[in-house]
């Protein structure tokens, strides 16, 4: 009986040792965590593992890029994927010139996404600073057999077509409940990378309730999305009211291909 209770005892010490609460553990879950959607009238369905945003306020892009990297097997957490893989870079006002200055959201995320308001609250980034941070992620993990696309400017029939319908899940730009996109602060560009329209210096004014979500499959009348904001878990929204904030967005999408 003394030998079972040590044998017992080692056991749980050894588990407890175990960094078993380490975020990417505990995230690992969700490579199991599907959503059952009623199939009958969904026209086609991709499953892909949801995360949610609750904790990352304003970090649709990084947590729908890892909802992308999971749904292809691999183990990263959200904030994982933000702290080590997404390009950012902080925006600020001069007192002295009494101006804004922040990077190009085509180059990197802008602010920090746990701020929800106020001085360097963040905003967000567009999908070739995604790209980037996703192939970031594989270059530093050694994976050269899959590679992020910024596909911009085609339409979502052109999407549905040719990605989601061979099984191929995406990221989209569009707005936070699909509400009308409106501007909002602007700061002059003080970082530009290869992918920026812009120049060091131009002025660039952020369209105001921007939102990075997965398009996951459609039926007649929606479009389906696993959508971090709010948890809204795997949500369909009207096909015409997406393609008009898509549209409004500046029609942004990316994928993951083999190389």
């Amino acid at each position: 009986m003394k030998i079972k209770t040590i044998i017992f005892a080692v056991i749980i010490i050894f588990l407890n040792r175990i960094d078993i609460m380490a975020e990417d553990f505990i995230e690992a879950a969700e490579f199991v965590r599907y959503f059952d959607v009623p199939s009958s009238h969904i026209t086609k369905f991709i499953n892909v593992p949801y995360l949610d945003q609750k904790d990352i306020i304003s970090g649709c892009e990084a947590v729908s890029a890892t909802m992308l990297l999971q749904s292809y097997g691999y183990y990263v957490s959200k904030h994982t994927f933000f702290n080590d893989y997404l390009i950012k870079k902080d925006w600020y006002k001069s007192m002295e010139k009494n101006e804004i200055f922040g990077p190009d959201p085509n180059s990197a995320y802008v602010g920090n996404p746990y701020i929800e308001s106020g001085e360097n609250c963040g905003f967000g980034c567009y999908s070739n600073a995604i790209e980037k941070s996703i192939n970031n992620f594989f270059a530093v993990n050694k994976i050269n057999y899959q590679r992020a696309i910024a596909i911009n400017g085609l339409p979502l029939s052109f999407l549905i077509e040719n990605y989601i319908l061979n099984d191929i899940p995406i990221l989209i730009w569009a707005t936070m409940d699909m509400k009308p996109s409106k501007l909002t602060m602007s700061w002059t560009i003080n970082y530009a990378d290869e992918n920026s329209p812009y120049k060091i210096g131009d002025k660039y004014t952020w369209i105001g309730r921007e939102h990075c979500l997965v398009l996951v499959g459609f039926d007649y009348y929606r479009y389906y999305f696993n959508d971090p904001y709010k948890a809204h878990g795997i949500i369909g929204y009207d096909r015409n009211i997406v393609e008009k904030r898509f549209n409004e967005l500046g029609k942004m999408a990316l994928i993951i291909l083999n190389n």
